[in-house]
């Protein structure tokens, strides 16, 4: 099966644009099913991670108050920063060029990608600027429509685990959105109010009057699938 949707989620030690990264999850999904794809998980030698960015005191302090199953997976890395990205790189590529990276918040985790393969790899991410998408957009969108209560499955703060969990709620947020019906008023393709569209109706019968000929004015109607595209 292939898949353009990939769910992305770090483990960094600051929350600029060049913080550093230690850790990188992520797995592919169908949010128009929910089904969840090929999965990446590679964590980073913290040593080598911040040779690549700057530390956040605030960050150090935060993880210390996580739980000890969290803190042993940021820790865990051996691999250099590299060799990670250069895997992932190849991940993201893998079914394709036309990748749709998801993030949870527009200028954190994609943000902090793009940064890093420039500077760890000296090369563009592997994805075009308009293909990112941001979980909390989605999930603002939804909000009093959609509800979604799964709990978490695994550590929370595990790059992969997360990654999955954002996945499932993404895709359940959605569907459904998608399965609503727009009203009328939204799905007029031309924007024209009843009142205007029965003026236009109403000339055309005049027009077809005076000419002798029919002269007919039609209006479609867009689902909300049609609007999603």
């Amino acid at each position: 099966m292939k898949f353009t949707h990939c769910m992305i989620d770090l483990e960094t030690l600051g929350t600029a644009p060049n913080a550093p990264v230690v850790a990188i999850g992520a797995v592919y999904f169908d949010p128009d099913t929910g089904t969840l794809g090929d999965t990446f998980d590679m964590a980073i030698d913290v040593e080598d991670a911040i040779k690549y960015g700057s530390v956040s005191g605030s960050t150090l302090k935060w993880w210390l108050g996580q739980s000890d199953a969290a803190r042993q997976k940021v820790v865990r890395g051996t691999a250099p920063a590299p060799r990670v990205f250069e895997a992932f790189h190849g991940f993201c590529l893998k079914h394709g060029s036309d990748i749709r990276p998801w993030g949870n918040g527009s200028s954190f985790d994609i943000t902090i990608l793009e940064y890093a393969f420039d500077r760890i790899l000296e090369r563009p991410a592997p994805w075009k600027f308009w293909a990112v998408r941001d979980c909390r957009t989605i999930k603002e969108l939804a909000e009093g429509i959609v509800v979604f209560d799964a709990k978490l499955e695994g550590v929370a703060h595990n790059a992969l685990d997360d990654a999955k969990h954002q996945a499932k709620w993404v895709s359940a947020y959605w569907q459904g959105l998608r399965s609503k019906k727009a009203t009328p008023a939204a799905t007029q393709q031309t924007g024209f109010s009843r009142e205007m569209q029965d003026a236009l109706h109403a000339d055309a019968e005049k027009l077809s009057g005076l000419t002798g000929e029919e002269h007919r004015v039609e209006f479609f109607d867009l689902g909300f699938d049609d609007l999603l595209g």
